[in-house]
């Protein structure tokens, strides 16, 4: 078993990262197949699967427009098919239109490598003689197309060319965690070598840990690479709206946020104006570039006194203030309402970031952030850092609050009784771990300040776990097989990270790489 008592322990070192490369090191296979179904994304060092490329296909996040086969003959999509959960290829009854043959019916096989059609052995299975459309990522045997059982050849279509967005933004932006919903979980390699080793907790433990800082840091890299093209007090300004966004609206907020940069807004709203000034300016400016104020919903008029006297106040800023926001705003297409709690719909997300830049210094959350981190480091005794950092910084997120926004989920709603909070603890804990922790992380090192990066892991790896989602009870399940293991030992928000990053590497296929996973070799190494 691999001793992990060598490393680092107060501050995101590469430990997993590090265990990862060297068991796939030079594309060594550690399984049975003569060549690892893992694919490390360059840039993102995020190991690509099959269920995602299932997903971008299934999404068509494609540039539909120009779709080509790999010889050549040009392709519209009519229908991706029908997911297929159970054997044989991956989606049923697609239609599309393909040159030179008209409409096209049949099923796809969707895979990471175009090689990956011979190493499954399709071209063998009768099964397969279905499919009229092979599927990949990645051509890396460069043919043109695949054979079936019968020797009769199956167009391909190389995904790689045609992707709507970078891979990586796919990567975060796709919730492959939903397609997991209502399966079953099978226990993986890792919970039997666990039984037959005896693995203690502190080990398993130590584990997760390492795994849990490598999501930071693979976090934090993405933050770079913002940073390459904007400031800290932007990135962090885009992130936050992308968080506030949960799975459906991320998209649409962090457009808003690059459509509408926070050196704009200090350009329209001036730091003297008053508080109550600033605030309704700032919700007209924004609520109006999402396009999601009445008079760009065609929405009718109210009875109700007092939204048709916030409606018109709002209405009457937006439209003084369009006058000088020289970019167009998004519609109501944009957004998506789909299962979503009305306590998160848009407008009052929109509303809340609204009113917490309004009380920033500057409209900047980031120096607020810088600010906090000031006092805290004056601090001796580790939990009133903690307390301190954790308490201040969630502040402005959890003490937000509206006259109208508070009262009301939606324009035209009944006021309710009682207010309600405009951004809840969960949603505060999400964007302190998830975007918060990594991008002072990027800060501190950037500074050399060793002192800050310390205090944010102290707190990471203090900080409870957050509520349960499927990824983290499916983990659980696989790992632990029984709940009151996994809660016992998953007892900090770091190791429950380290279920993410590990369920990303190496579980969202169920069994597909339960041989290489990182958790699993780590046990069986002498």
């Amino acid at each position: 078993m691999l001793c992990l008592n060598k490393n680092p322990i107060d501050c995101f070192f590469p430990v997993y990262k590090e265990m990862v490369s060297s068991f796939h090191a030079g594309g060594n296979d550690i399984g049975m197949n003569s060549r690892s179904s893992l694919h490390v994304l360059e840039g993102t060092e995020r190991l690509i699967k099959e269920e995602l490329v299932r997903c971008i296909w299934f999404g068509q996040h494609l540039k539909r427009a120009c779709l080509c086969t790999d010889n050549g003959s040009r392709l519209e999509i009519l229908s991706p098919g029908w997911w297929n959960s159970e054997g044989g290829p991956d989606f049923k009854h697609a239609e599309f239109l393909l040159e030179g043959k008209g409409l096209v019916k049949g099923d796809i096989e969707v895979h990471v490598f175009s090689s990956d059609w011979i190493r499954h052995q399709h071209h063998k299975q009768s099964t397969y003689d279905t499919v009229c459309l092979h599927v990949a990522l990645w051509n890396d045997n460069h043919g043109a197309y695949m054979k079936n059982h019968r020797g009769q050849t199956i167009p391909q279509l190389t995904l790689s060319k045609y992707l709507d967005a970078e891979l990586d933004e796919l990567v975060e932006l796709i919730d492959v965690e939903s397609y997991l919903k209502g399966k079953k979980v099978n226990p993986g390699y890792c919970q039997t070598e666990m039984e037959n080793q005896k693995v203690n907790d502190q080990w398993i433990g130590r584990f997760l840990d390492y795994a849990g800082d490598e999501r930071i840091l693979q976090k934090a890299k993405r933050y770079e690479r913002w940073l390459e093209k904007g400031t800290f007090e932007q990135v962090l300004y885009e992130a936050v709206m992308e968080s506030l966004g949960y799975k459906n609206n991320k998209e649409p907020f962090f457009t808003l946020a690059s459509r509408l940069p926070l050196e704009d807004i200090r350009y329209v709203i001036p730091e003297d104006a008053s508080a109550q000034k600033k605030k309704k300016n700032m919700q007209s400016l924004l609520l109006g570039m999402a396009g999601l104020l009445p008079q760009q919903r065609n929405k009718k008029p109210t009875d109700d006194k007092e939204t048709a006297n916030y409606i018109n106040d709002i209405e009457h800023a937006w439209n003084e203030i369009q006058k000088k926001i020289n970019r167009d705003p998004l519609t109501k297409n944009d957004w998506s309402y789909a299962g979503i709690r009305p306590a998160n719909f848009p407008e009052r997300r929109i509303a809340a970031i609204a009113n917490i830049l309004s009380e920033c210094s500057s409209l900047s959350i980031f120096r607020y952030l810088l600010s906090v981190l000031e006092k805290v480091e004056n601090y001796q005794e580790e939990r009133k850092i903690i307390k301190r950092l954790v308490e201040d910084i969630q502040s402005i997120f959890l003490g937000i609050s509206d006259s109208y926004w508070s009262y009301h989920y939606t324009w035209y709603g009944k006021k309710l009784a009682k207010p309600v909070k405009l951004l809840g603890k969960e949603r505060a804990s999400n964007i302190f771990i998830n975007v918060i922790i990594p991008i002072l992380l990027i800060y501190a090192r950037k500074h050399s300040n060793t002192k800050i990066e310390k205090v944010l892991h102290l707190t990471y790896r203090n900080y409870t776990p957050l509520p349960d989602t499927s990824v983290t009870k499916f983990m659980g399940n696989r790992i632990f097989g029984q709940p009151n293991v996994s809660k016992k030992i998953i007892n900090s928000v770091r190791r429950q990270q380290g279920l993410y990053q590990i369920f990303k590497d190496f579980c969202e296929n169920d069994n597909m790489s339960c041989n290489k996973c990182a958790l699993y070799l780590s046990m069986v190494k002498d």
